[in-house]
């Protein structure tokens, strides 16, 4: 972003173009352009900014700077403006000065002679060079923080409206002394450019700047990026992107055609740019007011670059304003339910406008949220009832009335809440089921009723079927479990619940069947015995004496390790079974089993006798199907055999008429062996297969062969 823009930011955050200017090669101004005031001691603390760019136009080259502070414009105006050096490249391939000019604004006589009566913004500019610029009254008036602050602000807005018409017309920013328009140049020259203030040393200092201009090439206009349209009521506004524009445009036009695009005005009269804001950080926006509704308009957008150049119009685009005020809303909405499903809902509409369309009927169980449409067509602008048959009586139900215009302009009513009349209980529950435990613990359960009003339920119990039901609860229970307590120490033994179900209208249902719960004893059933027992390599086969109580419910059959005291539920049985057989177990592995049997009432007997014992190593698996053969050779046995292990080692075993049968040789990962050491006779062959883990496998089946 180039210095105009950055100084708009920071006065009043008004962006404006970015323009990278080329800089100029070194040494700068030499001694003798130098501001005589400029003092030859050090420099001074206060140093203030001063920036410079500039373009080629092919007859002419317009050179443009900026201060970055109106204290340092002033200085340097009142000190007799700058020196502007503009040097080139000789035949002999160095720079040359071309020329040296004192720029500096032009006295109100030259604004009258150089610019024409009709330019108004020339006198702005006058105004801010030659106009008051001090907020005292006189050189007695006290200055206060007020007045210093109101100083400041005047300031800013002086320096940024200064840049802002120098942008605007190039011969505006030449007698402001913020530009100049060299015609003495030819096509096809570099020209360094040096811009030297004059200033008093000893109150700021500031750099010399320094800009290289291409005169090479035609120019063209740059082009302004499309614009987007929103049409609102009786407006509408444009927008554009800020990051791209940025880099080409300071300032902004906005034409507007009412004749189809053939002809265009301008909307502000002058130039528009605006302050980032933090709703539209990335866009330019401009809102253009409109006298009436749906007529259409053209629209375009011209750049104004720090130049003063305008750019290729934006592609137009036709836009127009468009009805957004809703109509008049419905008043005094009522819902009336009519029973079963059935709800009428009434309302009034006082003086509705000319472009009303008619009502859309919502419904939903929250008024806060969005409720949904209930007819598909809007309702005729003279209706003022509608019976909605799909109401749901076990739910809160909301009713809004929609009015709508021609335009689709929406206006809800206030909400109406329906009160259902409800004088029919909930179904009777069902599927009670419960128990009673050893510490007279009692839990009852049963089916949710799928009613959407249940309240809650009651429970009711009584110790014989034929008594009254009393009230367990003291209050509706939300769910479908209920927990009690009772004495076990009682000839009575069992209990009778009952269940009620009731809606929120306080309506019972039916009571449920009744429920009997048995009272549990405290006896433990026996323990079972665990008689005898076969063990393998792969399981263990068990046999035991059945626990004799009457009321066993279950037997649990547990196992444990020989190096661990925690013991391990195996399987869950049946209450007369008496056999079992674990095939979960290794080989060669002690283990420890026992029994406990559970009865109805979820007591346990004492444990089992453990049986310790243990299953038997397993035999490795052997080399099977074992064959043999000559090889093509005639020189050679070639043995082949199977086996699962693809990594196990095979030792071969031979014998022959003269040695009995023998380690003979090895092969690793490989289920054939080729003999090359035959001779004539009769050989027996035999393998052995060794684990990894190191153990050893008998011998193969033995085959015979006969070499000739």
């Amino acid at each position: 972003m180039n210095v105009f823009a950055t100084l708009l930011i920071l006065f009043i955050g008004m962006s404006s173009t970015s323009l990278t200017a080329q800089r100029a090669p070194g040494p700068t101004t030499p001694v003798a352009t130098r501001p005589s005031a400029q003092p030859t001691t050090s420099r001074t603390d206060t140093h203030f900014d001063l920036s410079m760019i500039g373009r080629a136009f092919g007859d002419s080259v317009v050179v443009r700077w900026a201060p970055h502070n109106i204290i340092l414009y002033r200085e340097i105006n009142r000190s007799g403006g700058y020196i502007l050096t503009r040097r080139s490249l000789g035949a002999n391939g160095r720079l040359q000065v071309d020329f040296q000019k004192d720029v500096n604004v032009w006295k109100l006589d030259e604004w009258k002679q150089r610019v024409p009566r009709t330019d108004s913004l020339a006198a702005a500019c006058a105004q801010l060079i030659y106009g008051k610029s001090s907020v005292l009254q006189s050189a007695n008036d006290p200055v206060t923080l007020d007045k210093l602050m109101q100083q400041k602000s005047q300031d800013d807005f002086q320096l940024m409206f200064l840049l802002l018409l120098a942008d605007e017309n190039v011969r505006h920013a030449e007698g402001m002394g913020l530009g100049y328009i060299d015609r003495a140049v030819k096509k096809g020259v570099q020209y360094f450019y040096y811009l030297t203030p004059r200033y008093d040393g000893r109150l700021l200092s500031v750099d010399e700047q320094k800009v290289l201009v291409s005169n090479v090439g035609p120019y063209t206009r740059p082009p302004m990026p499309g614009v987007r349209a929103e049409q609102r009521d009786r407006a509408v506004k444009l927008s554009w992107d800020r990051q791209v524009t940025d880099e080409l445009f300071s300032a902004y036009y906005i034409e507007r055609s009412q004749d189809g695009g053939r002809t265009f005005r301008r909307v502000n009269r002058l130039p528009y740019t605006q302050a980032p804001i933090q709703s539209e950080q990335a866009l330019y926006s401009y809102v253009d007011s409109l006298k009436q509704n749906y007529v259409k308009y053209q629209y375009r957008v011209v750049g104004i670059s720090p130049f003063g150049e305008r750019s290729i119009p934006s592609p137009v685009l036709t836009a127009q304003g468009v009805d957004l005020t809703p109509p008049v809303g419905a008043r005094n909405v009522q819902a009336k339910h009519l029973g079963g499903s059935k709800v009428r809902i009434t309302w009034e509409q006082p003086n509705p406008s000319s472009d009303f369309a008619g009502y859309i009927i919502a419904r939903g169980s929250d008024e806060t949220k969005p409720l949904s449409p209930l007819t598909k067509q809007v309702l005729g602008k003279t209706v003022r009832d509608y019976v909605d048959e799909t109401a749901n009586p076990y739910e809160k139900t909301f009713y809004k009335v929609i009015a709508l215009d021609t335009a689709k302009n929406s206006n809800p009513s206030m909400a109406a809440y329906c009160t259902f009349k409800d004088v029919t209980g909930p179904a009777k529950p069902k599927n009670l089921q419960g128990y009673i435990d050893t510490t007279g613990f009692v839990r009852v359960v049963w089916d949710s009723n799928k009613e959407p009003d249940i309240l809650g339920y009651a429970v009711l119990m009584a110790n014989q079927a034929d008594h009254v039901f009393t009230n367990r609860t003291s209050s509706y229970l939300p769910t479908s479990v209920f927990d009690d307590r009772t004495t076990l120490t009682t000839l009575t033994k069992k209990l009778y619940y009952r269940v009620v179900a009731y809606d929120k209208n306080y309506n019972p249902s039916p009571p449920s069947d009744i429920l009997a719960l048995a009272r549990p004893d405290k006896v433990a059933p026996t323990s079972p015995v665990i008689s005898d027992y076969v063990a393998s390599d792969t399981a263990i086969a068990l046999r035991w004496v059945a626990s004799i109580s009457e009321d066993v419910r279950e037997q649990i059959l547990f196992r444990r390790g020989a190096s661990t005291e925690t013991w391990h539920e195996v399987s869950k049985l049946t209450p007369k079974l008496n056999n079992y057989v674990d095939q979960q177990v290794k080989p060669n592995t002690q283990y420890s089993y026992m029994l406990v049997a559970v009865d109805s009432a979820g007591l346990r007997s004492a444990e089992s006798f453990p049986l310790n014992t243990s299953t038997l190593q397993m035999m490795p698996r052997a080399a099977r199907q074992l064959r043999v053969q000559i090889g093509t050779d005639g020189k050679t046995v070639i043995l082949s055999w199977k086996h699962p292990d693809q990594y196990a080692r095979f030792v071969i075993y031979r014998s022959t008429e003269a040695s009995l049968l023998r380690s003979y040789d090895a092969v690793n990962r490989e289920l054939t062996f080729t003999d090359k050491a035959i001779q004539k006779g009769q050989y027996e062959y035999a393998v052995k297969v060794i684990y990894q883990d190191g153990r050893e496998s008998g011998l193969s089946n033995r085959v015979k062969i006969d070499v000739n």
